[in-house]
């Protein structure tokens, strides 16, 4: 029995990029939805962010925080409810990593802003999110987003002090992270384990959507590779992963579309 299981960045992918509405998806989650298909939530966003979502959602899948940093998951990968979740953590502290950069900002004078920098007003500013989503956004555990206001070679320098500190820098959809050497490829693959390991007769297969250079570990390993079109940065290169599918519309439209032709494909070959 084939069995889909679906991957997903949130903003500008599954959420719109200015309004952070999945209401254009709403079909293909509710195609989901009806053939009990995970839907997981793979994000550079926190813990607190995804919660949020997840029960406005009404989606209660493992997911996956920061980047592939952090994953919330329950031992029989049901849909049951939040209580009865696990974490696991790949990446080195918070604390650590604001430690780092504070360090190597003090010696080498770079114009680089954290979210650890800034108020609830700024980020709110920022960011357009409103006061409730831009605290659960500081509730940081293994990340540091950061904008970058200094030259490319001061960047390739930055990145170069940071691992020598045993961090790596990644570019997201709005802002670098700065975050252990970890990816959501790598976390998405530990939540495929848990569900073969469940279901080994199940022929499960995947898709993955994304839209930023942070989503490509996540589009590499995953039968189904969607990039969602993205109008406010730069594409990135994905050219050398097989089948490649890259969408027309934006946001949760071509989202919506995507996950319906791959519903669709799946459905013609049971």
């Amino acid at each position: 029995m084939k069995k889909l299981i679906v991957f997903t960045d949130l903003d500008g992918t599954l959420l719109n990029h200015d309004t952070y509405s999945w209401d254009q998806a709403q079909q293909a989650i509710d195609a989901l939805n009806k053939n009990a298909w995970p839907l997981i939530i793979n994000s550079s966003k926190t813990s607190a962010e995804i919660i949020s979502i997840r029960e406005k959602m009404q989606n209660y899948s493992p997911f996956i925080c920061e980047n592939g940093a952090v994953v919330h998951f329950n031992q029989n990968m049901k849909q049951t409810g939040l209580d009865s979740m696990l974490e696991v953590y790949f990446a080195k502290p918070y604390a650590y990593i604001l430690n780092v950069i504070n360090t190597i900002k003090q010696s080498h004078n770079f114009d680089i802003t954290g979210f650890n920098d800034m108020s609830i007003n700024q980020l709110m500013e920022l960011t357009e999110l409103d006061e409730r989503a831009a605290i659960a956004a500081k509730q940081r555990e293994a990340t540091e987003p950061l904008v970058w206001n200094d030259t490319d070679k001061a960047l390739e320098q930055f990145r170069h002090l940071l691992h020598e500190q045993g961090l790596s820098l990644t570019k997201g959809g709005r802002f670098y992270h700065v975050m252990s050497p970890v990816s959501k490829g790598d976390s998405m693959n530990f939540i495929m384990e848990k569900y073969k390991t469940l279901e080994p007769d199940t022929q499960w297969l995947t898709a993955g959507l994304g839209d930023s250079f942070n989503d490509i570990s996540m589009l590499e390993r995953v039968d189904y590779p969607v990039l969602i079109k993205n109008p406010h940065g730069i594409k990135p290169d994905v050219q050398h992963i097989k089948n490649i599918t890259e969408s027309e519309l934006p946001g949760p439209a071509g989202w919506n579309i995507e996950v319906q032709n791959i519903i669709n494909k799946i459905k013609g070959t049971q």
